[in-house]
């Protein structure tokens, strides 16, 4: 009999799988069955649901109650989103919560456990993919984040009615890697073969999903998918409108752990001879050009440091990944 530990449990829905992150207990690298999960999901829709014994759900509930402590509105940090109806604090690297005199030391402690744990489940995922492409280096992708470029954003959405529009307005990441822990509150969809589609939510797992660079990397053969967080009043929901209802009269609170390359890294890129990267990247003038991550992430996220909004969406990257306003919208 073959141990169970060398196979990925597949649960969740055909747009959304939940996959088990299992390890081999020989070399502690994920299983050959979980990298094909992954990357088979992240080809097919850019998302999926992933439990894993580095994010213990005791771990979760611990993250999502200090980062709804941390959300003071009159902490320096905390600041209002300019269209969607929540404020965030964008906090870059495993100490920025710790920066802030006032900050009671539980939650710094909460949230920086957090935080160890996602860049662990990263590197996991980052094998995946790389295995899953059938890359030479299965490690190819990890080397290229051991910068620990990333950063977190604590999102608070406010309370609204049967008015409430888009909570978060439509988007795609911009890096590598997303790792999404919410509350369970409704509304996240993304949007998928032309339609958008609710995003389950499965007690003791993350959401994952695929960033625009890593999409350019391989060509998008990898999906950066729109995704939003809706309300009862959004155009084309395909989410209850009970549970729209019953999500925008509370607040909702989420973590996003957004994982970059380092910022030295250039966005084409070259394995062993085969270019394993999408081609030049288009700036908003037309031109092309390549740049480092560092430059991609300030074009394409709007900013640096705490202007760093996220969720820039320029028309050029809306016909990059193939969409357009109106299809998206309606």
């Amino acid at each position: 009999m073959i141990p169970c530990c060398l196979f990925a449990v597949h649960r969740g829905t055909d747009n959304f799988p939940l996959v088990e992150l299992q390890l081999d207990k020989e070399d502690n690298n994920p299983t050959a069955a979980t990298c094909d999960a992954v990357t088979a999901a992240l080809r097919d829709s850019g998302f999926l649901l992933v439990k894993t014994s580095l994010l213990p759900l005791e771990l979760q509930q611990r993250a999502l109650k200090s980062a709804s402590q941390f959300l003071n509105p009159s902490r320096d940090k905390v600041v209002s989103h300019p269209s969607d109806p929540k404020i965030y604090a964008m906090l870059e690297g495993i100490h920025s919560f710790s920066n802030d005199s006032d900050t009671d030391p539980t939650i710094v402690k909460d949230l920086e456990d957090w935080y160890h744990a996602l860049r662990k489940t990263r590197d996991v995922l980052l094998h995946c993919i790389a295995d899953g492409l059938g890359m030479d280096d299965p490690n190819f992708f990890v080397k290229l984040h051991n910068g620990n470029n990333d950063a977190v954003r604590l999102l608070k959405y406010h309370p609204g009615d049967a008015t409430t529009g888009n909570r978060c307005k439509e988007h795609s990441d911009y890096g590598t890697l997303t790792l999404l822990l919410n509350d369970g509150i409704g509304g996240l969809e993304a949007f998928i073969d032309g339609e958008w589609k609710p995003v389950p939510y499965v007690e003791g797992c993350v959401v994952v999903n695929i960033g625009s660079l890593l999409s350019e990397w391989t060509r998008q053969e990898l999906k950066a998918t729109l995704h939003r967080v809706a309300g009862p009043a959004s155009i084309g929901i395909n989410t209850s409108k009970d549970v729209l209802l019953k999500a925008a009269s509370v607040p909702r609170v989420s973590i996003a752990y957004f994982a970059d390359p380092n910022l030295s890294v250039s966005t084409t890129l070259m394995e062993k001879g085969k270019n394993s990267a999408a081609d030049d990247v288009v700036d908003d003038n037309g031109s092309s050009s390549k740049m480092s991550v560092s430059q991609y992430i300030q074009w394409r996220s709007g900013g640096n440091g705490d202007g760093r909004s996220g969720v820039a969406f320029t028309s050029i990257e809306e016909s990059r990944l193939g969409f357009t306003k109106t299809k998206i919208l309606h």
